[in-house]
């Protein structure tokens, strides 16, 4: 494990970075170690669409790896981002002889295909208005702070983001943050996101999965 400490290498990426390209041959894993990162997909030239977003903790690039298939998304820092660099020759190498490691490159891909797949599943049965208060649910987690009774959610994501990575259309998002405003579950700015009482937002979070 030796070379292997020496091979790891501490990356930081400022906003907008991208660490790499849909397409693009897997050469290096990623674990991500403060700030946030975004994977797009194109679904039409020039139309990269948010599918997935990644948290302190969470590692980058395994599923591509494991498909062999060079990468199906581009990952982009939507924050100023610290990260865990592998190149792919070390982490093979390491995966043979220390398979601790390798099991949380995998538990990592399972929770990216797990959380797809609940994704898919709220599209279906939650209507919009929920599946943006379950997406705020995820960011508190991972971007808040506690506010007095609140949380005080140090937004990453633009709009577009929020407004896929929540399952629906880009007008969408503004009527359902309005929504949600009027009944004083949230407040946005441009740059925060207030949840007023963190005990009523988890209620309401647990009565949303309850009819999910």
């Amino acid at each position: 494990m030796d070379a292997f400490q020496e091979a790891r290498s501490s990356l930081h990426v400022t906003r907008g970075g991208v660490l790499f390209r849909e397409g693009a041959q897997v050469d290096a894993l990623y674990v991500l170690m403060a700030g946030a990162v975004v994977l797009y997909r194109s679904i039409a030239p020039g139309r990269p669409v948010a599918v997935h977003l990644v948290v302190p903790g969470r590692t980058l690039g395994f599923r591509d790896l494991a498909e062999g298939r060079g990468h199906r998304s581009t990952a982009r820092c939507v924050t100023d981002s610290v990260l865990c660099r592998i190149p792919v020759a070390m982490a093979e190498q390491a995966f043979g002889g220390h398979r601790p490691l390798e099991r949380v490159f995998l538990r990592d891909m399972t929770q990216e295909l797990s959380v797809m797949r609940d994704r898919l599943l709220q599209i279906i049965s939650l209507g919009v208005r929920d599946r943006l208060v379950l997406l705020l649910n995820q960011m508190a987690d991972s971007f808040g702070v506690a506010k007095g009774d609140g949380w005080l959610i140090s937004n990453p994501l633009k709009r577009l983001d929020m407004a896929a990575l929540a399952g629906m259309a880009p007008e969408t998002i503004s009527r359902c943050i309005r929504h949600l405003e009027a009944e004083g579950v949230a407040y946005f700015n441009r740059k925060n996101i207030l949840l007023p009482s963190m005990k009523a937002f988890r209620l309401e979070v647990d009565g949303i999965l309850q009819r999910g």
